[in-house]
């Protein structure tokens, strides 16, 4: 079972965007919005792990 494409480049996105947040923010990593963003990282990072563990 592979990963599908579409995950992979929502994790690569976000990743984009949690980087331009952070910088917006001034690097405080505890703004509400950057948590946002972060936690819906982890999620889809878990959710690839898993599928990934499922091979």
């Amino acid at each position: 079972m592979s990963i599908p494409f579409t995950l992979d480049l929502e994790i690569e996105q976000l990743k984009g965007v949690l980087s331009f947040m952070a910088a917006k923010h001034k690097y405080n990593m505890n703004h509400p919005k950057v948590v946002e963003i972060s936690q819906q990282l982890d999620g889809l990072i878990v959710e690839c792990m898993k599928k990934r563990a499922a091979c």
